[in-house]
């Protein structure tokens, strides 16, 4: 069914399917065979293997007629041939759609005009005589005719290409290899699921979600092993057992209504709409819809509970109207993208702590309640009825709607109270969006049952399947960059999107083995379907690599579900390498994890290592203003769940390359790891749960180096590293809100080499940054870091809306900038943003 040039002729009764111009179609499936001879060999078995033999069978002289029609030489001579059907007494009926055939008509009746070969065996075989009004040109001139043509085609046809190219910066991808299966083979990690069409169905499916959420600990089992306490707990409360977790999930939702669904999203969840626009995937008639309360109520500040820790789990592209307003109680790494909210948007749970987060390209009805979030960015959102509330840092980039005014936070007015600082970007120069699947319906053939795909629904008799062949398929949907008045506000219309068919994307399952056999096996898959010029859809799980996933075309998406995770080479590559002049890549939905790295004497490693490192540090690339590169949703972290506590990189994230864009990235060193099997807690009065890390564990110099220039951040986190947590050599880099936490196990050395949250280099001549908070919480040694931030003083850097804190602890930050704004005293007031008023931070 795969083959582009096909016939198919219906003769007494029996079908008959054969492949047309096979020299071309191999050429177009081996554009790299070295000579003639290879292309006729692999033709001869293009025909042998693929060519469908009759399903009945025939007599010895209607297999020998057949034969002839069904192998044709592959020397195809091009003949042009009419055929009267009248004469042919309706004994061969041809599909009007054939390549290179077609029906004619004339004032003698109707003909079968064509070019191929199996026509003029119908000539024979009819013996039908070509029709006197039509002419048989001399064969020199039908050549030349021919080669005249081809060369108009091809001419043709490079101008189209290079029109398309010029305008969408996309060129036509490339492939030596085979396409892949659409829809393809869905792992258990990606679960498909379809509207329920009754409650009882309805309540199937909650049963399946709940599944997904974190774990429940109801109050009567923690009153049995708790029977003293006496706080007024709720009834139940999800807990953060999941938290370093190797489950990967991506809950997929089919367009349609979903009513009375409500589940918790859990750990390294994704709960994703498959529609063209989020409002083609509703739930409707729900007290909650998709939601994250607050996680261990009975234990962590009863009965508050916490979001502190409730990261790693996202939702995208749907549209939810629950009646108590849409709960999304998280920190970092847990973004809301592309969603439609009918109702309130509360972003808090009575007063648990909270330290998010990101909203992108989404709609909200209603109000959004930001409570004690600490940090928050919205980027081109529609506020219905603006915001309230917020700690310390609110930043807007390219919102519409009842968006507050810009404001420093300080409460100087008399009719002012401290709030958070409000920054407000209503000219964004240009904004990408992360690219999303969609399930489009399609035609096909009713087949006797033979099973079905393995997939979790709400109702089995609701099965989008007839027998093996599902009568859907995906469309990978990858947004281009816009500006101006289209960089304002969501954008759902998809317009402007670049449509790739699912037969270009290879989807990636990883390898569930040896974990050195795994790196070698998932290298291999992945990086074969790369280099056919393939994007990739990486399934939820874990990738163990053994050398870098190297993005060499143009345009390519690596785009990661349920949280997929890169577990980085042992020699300290990259997960992901992108090389210099490589445009328009776009890296998504991933997780970058360290590794224990190979440091023996037989082995050093002598560069710099890093989890993902984009262009050479050697090499001038500007990149492409028109066709930037992105980075969306991309988490990092050195240390946490794995077990050893001598992961290390150098650096977590390289951006050598200009024109870059990135959104939500947050990049993490642990400050907390996983409990080794009967490991009891090092800081029991912190947390029971983990060990803390301490000196020496978990090394990382920075979290992110940026040496190329135009390279634009909107919602960047960096926390614990070992010395600069942000290094920014790049001209004309655009920060919209940073959060920074300093390490928490540093010594005085710390503070006497001068360490920062962010430096930006010494060359640097022009640079912005809107919306930064660098936050202290020395736990271990009493460090007293001189300031915050450091920036050349010269008129092109521009900063915004900058601020310290002290979390707790020992310690402190001095100052904010350069040495200079306010910072805490000798008995400092925990939790208080000290800022600068203006940009020089004089006051």
């Amino acid at each position: 069914k795969n083959l582009k040039k096909f016939s198919a002729i219906i003769r007494n009764e029996t079908i008959y399917v054969y492949g047309m111009n096979l020299r071309m179609d191999i050429r177009s499936i081996m554009p790299n065979a070295p000579n003639p001879s290879k292309r006729r060999a692999a033709a001869e078995s293009f025909s042998n293997n693929l060519i469908v033999q009759p399903v009945m069978p025939l007599s010895s002289e209607e297999a020998g007629d057949s034969a002839r029609l069904l192998r044709p030489p592959l020397e195809i001579e091009q003949v042009e041939s009419v055929v009267s059907l009248e004469q042919l007494e309706n004994s061969i009926i041809v599909d009007r759609e054939i390549e290179n055939c077609h029906i004619g008509t004339s004032e003698n009746g109707k003909y079968l005009q064509g070019s191929s070969v199996w026509t003029r065996q119908l000539l024979k075989k009819s013996r039908v005589r070509r029709p006197s009004f039509l002419k048989q040109p001399s064969r020199k001139l039908r050549v030349c005719c021919i080669i005249f043509s081809a060369l108009i085609f091809l001419l043709a046809s490079a101008l189209v290409t290079m029109v398309t190219h010029l305008k969408s910066s996309e060129p036509i991808q490339w492939s030596d290899g085979q396409d892949e299966p659409n829809p393809p083979q869905l792992p258990d990690s990606m679960v498909l699921l379809h509207p329920p069409q009754n409650d009882q169905a309805a309540d199937h499916l909650n049963e399946i979600l709940q599944e997904y959420s974190d774990p429940k600990l109801t109050l009567a089992e923690f009153q049995e092993q708790n029977p003293s306490s006496n706080i007024q707990f709720p009834e139940f409360t999800h807990t953060s057992a999941k938290h370093f977790s190797n489950q990967r999930t991506a809950l997929l939702f089919a367009p349609g209504e979903y009513p009375n669904i409500d589940f918790e999203v859990g750990y390294y969840t994704s709960v994703i709409g498959l529609g063209e626009s989020p409002d083609d995937v509703q739930f409707t008639n729900c007290s909650k819809g998709p939601h994250v309360p607050a996680l261990d109520k009975f234990t962590d500040r009863p009965p508050n509970g916490s979001g502190l820790n409730t990261f790693w789990r996202s939702v995208e592209n749907f549209a939810t109207n629950p009646a108590e307003g849409m709960h999304w109680v998280v920190s970092q790494a847990a973004p809301l993208r592309r969603l439609h909210v009918q109702s309130d948007l509360h972003l808090f749970d009575a007063d648990s702590w909270v330290s998010g987060g990101v909203a992108a390209n989404t709609v909200v009805d209603g109000k959004v309640n930001f409570g004690g979030q600490q940090q928050w960015v919205m980027r081109n959102v529609h506020l219905g009825e603006g915001a309230v509330g917020g700690a310390w840092n609110l930043v807007f980039v390219g919102c519409t709607g009842a968006v507050p005014k810009e404001g420093d936070g300080a409460g100087r007015d008399n009719d002012a109270v401290m709030g958070p600082s409000i920054s407000v970007e209503n000219t964004p120069g240009s904004r990408m969006e992360k690219p999303y699947i969609v399930m489009k319906q399609k035609q096909a053939p009713i087949r006797e049952n033979r099973g079905t795909q393995r997939i979790n629904v709400s109702n089995q008799s609701d099965l989008p399947f007839v027998s093996d062949h599902p009568l859907y398929e995906f469309e990978l949907r990858v947004p281009r960059i816009t500006s101006g008045r289209d960089a304002l506000g969501p954008k759902f219309d998809g317009e402007d999107d670049y449509i790739r068919d699912f037969r270009r994307v290879k989807l990636g399952i990883p390898a569930f083995n040896d974990s050195a056999l795994a790196a070698f096996e998932n290298h291999s898959v992945l990086q074969k379907a790369l280099d056919q010029g393939k994007d990739l859809v990486l399934a939820p799980g874990i990738y163990y690599l053994s050398s870098s996933l190297e993005i060499k075309h143009p345009n390519q998406v690596i785009l990661g579900l349920g949280y997929a995770t890169l577990i980085g080479p042992s020699d300290g590559s990259p997960c992901i390498y992108i090389p210099p002049h490589i445009t328009g890549i776009r890296i998504a939905g991933v997780m970058l994890e360290a590794t224990v790295l190979s440091r023996d004497e037989h082995s050093p490693i002598d560069k710099t290592t890093s989890l993902l490192q984009w262009g050479d540090p050697s090499i001038n690339d500007p990149g492409n203003e028109t066709n930037p590169g992105c980075l969306i949703d991309v988490f990092a972290r050195v240390g946490g769940a794995s077990l050893e506590r001598g992961v290390s990189t150098d650096v977590m994230v390289q951006l050598n390359s200009g024109n870059i864009y990135g959104d939500n990235l947050w990049l993490w060193r642990a400050d907390h790891v996983q409990l080794r099997p009967m490991e009891k807690a090092n800081f029991p009065h912190i947390s029971p749960l983990y060990r803390q890390t301490v000196k020496g564990e978990c090394n990382v110099n920075n979290g992110i180096v940026v040496n190329g220039a135009n390279v634009t951040m909107v919602g960047l986190a960096v926390e614990h590293t070992n010395q600069d947590q942000t290094v920014w050599n790049g001209e004309d880099g655009i920060v919209h809100f940073y959060q920074c936490e300093l390490p928490y196990d540093v010594d005085e050395t710390f503070a006497i080499s001068n360490y920062v949250g962010c430096r930006v280099g010494t060359d640097v001549k022009r640079h912005s940054a809107y919306g930064l908070g660098i936050y202290s919480n020395f736990r271990d040694f009493d460090v007293e870091v001189d300031t915050a931030v450091i920036h050349p003083e010269i008129s092109g850097i521009h900063l915004r809306n900058i601020f310290t804190v002290k979390l707790d602890n020992q310690g402190m930050i001095k100052t904010v900038v350069n040495n200079r704004g306010p910072g805490p005293g000798t008995d400092p007031q925990r939790g208080r943003p000290f800022r600068c008023l203006d940009e020089k931070c004089r006051l």
